[in-house]
């Protein structure tokens, strides 16, 4: 029996959705804020760097334990599609305490699209054994 260790919490690209925390979102945010919009990821907000920080986790945490990773990784991934800026010198990104704030109209349409992604999946799978029970 072979002991296969997680990846790393900060690998977003090798770790299960199921098993990302807090500092897999946050490195997923900073790395596809570096990819989409060519800047290094910093939190929104008022206060110290540190301070931030923590908003920003806490914030994470609160939403992964109501809607859980797959909802809250597609809420992500729609702000950054819907998001528009009139002012891109200032704000080119959407930090997370700002989609977490002023984007919250998203959650609904990404756990609709995960729970329909769900549906189909479940679809897929056919149950055999139960089958040729009916049979």
């Amino acid at each position: 029996m072979t002991n296969r260790k997680k990846p790393d919490q900060f690998d977003w690209r090798n770790r299960d959705l199921a098993d990302w925390n807090t500092n897999t979102f946050l490195s997923f945010i900073a790395d596809k804020t570096k990819e989409k919009y060519g800047v290094d990821y910093v939190p929104g907000g008022i206060g110290s760097k540190q301070q931030r920080w923590s908003r920003e986790r806490g914030m994470l945490k609160q939403a992964q334990g109501r809607y859980g990773n797959a909802v809250l990784k597609r809420f992500i991934e729609i702000c950054w599609r819907n998001y528009r800026t009139s002012q891109p010198d200032k704000f080119p990104y959407p930090t997370w305490t700002f989609m977490y704030s002023y984007m919250d109209r998203y959650f609904p349409q990404a756990q609709a699209e995960i729970a329909r992604e769900q549906k189909r999946q479940e679809a897929k799978e056919v149950d055999y054994a139960e089958l040729a029970e009916w049979l």
